[in-house]
């Protein structure tokens, strides 16, 4: 059981940090001197250095491991000190240059309480007092007028939750009238600061006091439901709808609320911040997507038109190099060769990757030069693989180095024909980028994906908006090739509704399709797991349990979510492989990384090289929690309490979503009743058809029979499902 530590009464503890053991930009721990001489421990989601004078407000606290210690929840600077204080401020500041110890003794003891009044006004006197040139002092005065702005939103802005970093970078910006400022107007924080959403920003609004129909919230309100709905995946809101939601989210507690807020909404409409458009009802977007919706829809009405390299004799090419070929993907590669673009979709087994093969083999005996491109690096990886032609991730064929793009329209990406796979995971923002680097003169584009995988984390659903509108040359790949076997048929059928039991065939000691549907209760899902990782996988499947198998599961958060399931999963693997115990987490902390673990990357690092999606696995760790981890055989060191080290998480078990165009030997898949909120058949499918060789369906019945026939095509407000109809194409 995770041991929780016992808390007394607020107060607030004065002092000079005299040692930090740990800190980070949201979290230190250390030992303060406190005013009247005496050490204590403290710890706290705050930032602090060494020799920093500090005003704590929180709890005492008796920790279960580290004893007595003071619980930091807000931090200010503290520059009324007294003369003690004052000399290791200036001794010791590493800022402060040309003052010792004997100089700040000297200034501390002339001035004391006074020093504040003196440095700002005497500076002569103080350079006086201290035997010190004046411009010593002079720095002096700029060091510590600066100290006592930024203390002064440090003490005010910490109660409401802002870290170091954040305070730093509004009293960079804002000077000494940050306060007033956000007093004012407390919703510039959203514009300001990255990650202040319009909830977090409201929280804080509340406790400033500031009114529910301050204009600058009702609009901030507003333009964050939109947004809300983009990282939903919607590019756009119907205006009713828009209302009712901004209605809910301000709860502004007058009987015309929703009339007042639709006067700022067709205010912002006005101003050009929202933009509104009659389709089937009236609809409202961010300009930046509608706009990127709208040129992607121009780019795709000239897809009919001829492939800029005329090929003769295309039936012939297909006999001699593509014998194997059905109708349809032959079709599928008539097409690419004929059309300036084209798009093929089929499900596992359908044949897609042979006929992009095809694709590159007749591409390469014509001399053309044959590109090919994925969303992600797993996804690249495998296509390279698989065809047997060098792949490239779409942001490394578009040269994009963390802010900017290399590939544009003035320098185009270098193909003649560009073959993009997995095209479901590609969202509208990274097609338009795409588009505006491919020379249509000269490059003919090839689009390949799974329209029954699950859509782009991003906005918009491209690949089922073509396939729906059929507004460019589309191969719709039906039939499940002979070869495919029984893993890739059993996946299948889930698009039909139906969960097909364990596999009669095996391949040695292992069968294709196994299925564990007798447990209801999660604690028996849970335990059931662990078995197979302590005893079948390896030991009778020959599986290796950090290369070879996946956990896939819908969520994050409950006992069958990532989060729980990842802590279980080290906490085994750790004494099964390396005989290591693994230390029970305390309360409120997050897990720790040893050697040895399975390891996943959350968002692209351009300075790592590492990038979303990508696994590893951890070599070594150092005492401050510094890393080395392989990703795809090449160490990569990540600093201890940095953002890169935020952007790393276990990955024994992984939502669904996030292996979206990756492969792996064994995938279990858990499927229960308790994640029925989130059950549909393409999630299913998706998930199934991560496996290469082995898939263990984990669960109950009904939670997996609930899953497949769930039809639950996951909808989105797109413009391409608009402009890209045959009415509206001109």
């Amino acid at each position: 059981m995770t041991k929780v530590a016992t808390a007394e009464t607020r107060t607030s503890l004065r002092g000079i940090v005299e040692t930090v053991f740990y800190s980070g930009p949201a979290f230190t721990a250390g030992r303060l001197r406190t005013a009247e001489g005496a050490l204590v421990n403290f710890a706290g989601k705050v930032f602090a250095k060494p020799n920093d004078p500090v005003r704590f407000e929180g709890l005492w606290m008796n920790h279960p491991k580290y004893g007595r210690q003071f619980s930091v929840e807000c931090l200010g600077y503290d520059l009324e000190m007294d003369a003690d204080g004052l000399a290791n401020f200036l001794a010791n500041h590493p800022d402060v240059k040309g003052i010792g110890p004997a100089k700040a003794r000297l200034i501390a003891v002339e001035f004391g309480a006074g020093f504040d009044a003196a440095i700002r006004t005497r500076p002569e006197a103080v350079a006086t007092a201290a035997k010190a040139p004046l411009d010593s002092i002079l720095a002096l005065q700029r060091i510590w007028m600066a100290n006592s702005d930024f203390n002064a939103a440090m003490t005010y802005l910490s109660r409401f939750g802002l870290t170091h970093h954040q305070v730093t970078t509004l009293v960079d910006r804002f000077g000494s009238q940050v306060v007033p400022i956000l007093e004012r107007d407390p919703y510039v924080l959203m514009r300001e600061i990255s990650g202040f959403g319009f909830k977090r920003v409201d929280k804080i609004a509340r406790k400033m006091g500031t009114p529910k129909d301050l204009p600058s919230r009702i609009r901030a309100g507003i333009h964050y439901c939109v947004l809300d709905a983009l990282d939903g995946g919607d590019c756009w809101v119907e205006y009713e709808d828009l209302l009712d939601r901004a209605n809910n989210l301000l709860v502004m507690d007058t009987l015309d609320s929703r009339e007042v807020i639709e006067g700022h909404l067709e205010a912002l409409i006005a101003e050009g911040l929202l933009v509104s458009h009659p389709f089937e009802r009236l609809v409202v977007a961010d300009p930046e997507i509608h706009r990127i919706e709208r040129d992607l829809a121009d780019v795709l009405q000239t897809a009919g038109s001829r492939s800029p390299h005329v090929i003769a004799d295309v039936e012939g090419l297909l006999d001699a190099e593509g014998p194997e070929l059905n109708p349809e993907q032959r079709a599928a590669v008539k097409n690419a060769l004929a059309c300036a673009i084209s798009l093929m979709t089929g499900g596992a087994g359908s044949g897609k990757t042979y006929a992009v093969s095809t694709i590159t083999t007749i591409g390469n005996l014509l001399e053309k030069r044959v590109v090919l491109a994925a969303p992600t690096g797993k996804a690249a990886k495998r296509l390279e693989q698989v065809v047997g032609h060098e792949a490239s991730t779409i942001h490394r064929l578009l040269g994009y180095n963390g802010s900017t793009y290399s590939r544009d329209a003035l320098n185009p990406i270098e193909a003649d024909i560009l073959v993009v796979d997995e095209v479901s995971m590609v969202d509208v923002p990274l097609a338009w980028r795409l588009f505006q680097a491919i020379d249509r003169s000269k490059t003919a584009v090839v689009l390949v994906g799974d329209h029954n995988q699950l859509p782009p984390v991003g906005p918009g659903n491209l690949l089922r908006d073509l396939v729906k509108s059929r507004a460019i040359p589309t191969t719709v790949l039906t039939q499940i090739i002979r070869q495919a076997g029984v893993l890739k048929e059993n996946s299948t059928a889930i698009l039909s509704g139906e969960v097909r039991p364990t596999a009669d065939v095996k391949n040695g000691d292992r069968r294709p399709w196994y299925v564990i549907d007798r447990f209801t209760d999660t604690g028996d899902v849970r335990r059931m797991l662990l078995l197979l990782f302590d005893e079948v996988l390896q030991e009778r499947l020959g599986y290796d349990l950090i290369c070879d198998v996946q956990v896939l599961t819908p969520t994050h958060r409950g006992p069958l979510g990532t989060i729980e399931l990842n802590v279980e999963l080290q906490r085994l693997l750790q004494k099964k492989l390396f005989d290591f115990e693994v230390p029970e987490i305390e309360a409120g902390h997050r897990h720790r990384f040893y050697t040895g673990d399975k390891v996943i990357q959350t968002k692209n690092d351009y300075d790592l090289g590492v990038m979303n999606g990508a696994m590893g696995v951890v070599l070594g760790v150092e005492r401050d929690g510094a890393m080395t981890i392989d990703f795809d055989g090449r160490p990569v060191e990540i600093k201890a309490a940095s953002e890169a080290a935020s952007n790393v998480q276990l990955a024994y078990a992984t939502s669904i979503h996030k292996v979206q165009g990756s492969e792996f030997p064994c995938a279990v898949v858990v499927a229960h009743k308790s994640h029925s909120f989130m059950h549909h058949r393409n999630l299913l499918y998706t998930a199934v058809t991560r496996a290469k060789e082995s898939v263990i369906l984990l669960g109950d019945r009904w939670g997996m029979e609930n899953c497949a026939e769930k039809r639950q095509v996951d909808r989105r407000n797109t413009f391409l499902s608009f402009l890209l109809q045959p009415e509206t194409r001109k």
